[in-house]
């Protein structure tokens, strides 16, 4: 779970933010140019945190939606997009009318970071899943086992991988359900990890959101090192969900990704269909 300065829970956060986007005013033309300067103050609570130096202010922006203002915010290591609006403060995601996910937008936008950093942190983990050839466009997919949406994105990526069209480096985390972390154990401290995961998404419970393999009895250090390794990398590149992928832009560098990206979107990503 992404760390998170409001201590609102989970649930709360998403309501709030869906909210913020069904009920203010209709969307107004976008990327409208704003002078930060022109923009309202931080709301009360964010501006308290921004003076105690619990939370650091990178910028601000203008949203899509008339009156909302945007916040780029760095916490413990972790940048995090929340909003204002007549003082209140929200934190969540927020959703688009097409079911685009903003927070990822407007993170991209305007807090373009190159996520190498998180990259080097997650291959010294020595618990990362990897599958494909080594010369195809390569990703890491951070997910939890109990996940319906990474359940789906495995079985999205998995005949690209089997063609040689993709690389993945799987980055397990555990923190959806009580017994993600034991899941996701189970799966790297397994004689084959790669066929742990298979197990675990070719038996996914999707009725009930639960991976297909036994949670293990015991964690051992090595393994809680890892998974902590793994979502301290996820918080630093802004994921507060599964999946969360870490990509190659056009551009050479690393950014993120964070949902179930849409297929024709993998699709690009992956190395070309050879041609028959």
């Amino acid at each position: 779970m992404s760390k998170n300065f409001t201590g609102a829970p989970r649930a709360a956060r998403r309501a709030a933010a869906v909210l913020v986007a069904l009920l203010l005013a209709p969307l107004a033309p976008a990327h409208a140019a704003v002078r930060d300067s022109a923009l309202p103050p931080p709301p009360p609570a964010l501006a308290a945190l921004i003076h105690s130096g619990t939370v650091k202010l990178l910028s601000r922006f203008a949203t899509d939606l008339p009156g909302l203002t945007g916040y780029v915010v760095r916490f413990r290591g972790s940048t995090q997009v929340v909003y204002g609006s007549h003082g209140y403060l929200f934190s969540g995601e927020l959703i688009s009318p097409q079911s685009v996910d903003l927070n990822g937008v407007y993170r991209q936008r305007y807090a373009p970071v190159d996520d190498a950093a998180a990259i080097r942190r997650l291959e010294q983990s020595g618990h990362l899943i990897s599958e494909g050839p080594a010369n195809a466009p390569l990703l890491y997919a951070i997910i939890d086992p109990n996940c319906s949406f990474c359940y789906r994105f495995y079985h999205m990526a998995e005949p690209l991988i089997a063609a040689g069209r993709l690389q993945v480096r799987w980055v397990l985390v555990g923190f959806l359900e009580r017994t993600s972390q034991a899941r996701a154990a189970a799966i790297l401290s397994a004689a084959n990890p790669a066929h742990a995961l298979r197990l675990d998404e070719d038996r996914f419970d999707v009725a009930h959101e639960h991976g297909g393999i036994a949670p293990a009895r015991h964690i051992g250090p090595h393994i809680l090192a890892a998974l902590k390794r793994h979502l301290d990398a996820m918080s630093d590149v802004g994921g507060n969900g599964t999946p969360t992928l870490l990509y190659r832009t056009r551009k050479g560098t690393w950014s993120a990704q964070v949902g179930l990206p849409p297929e024709h979107w993998l699709l690009q990503y992956a190395r070309p269909a050879a041609r028959r």
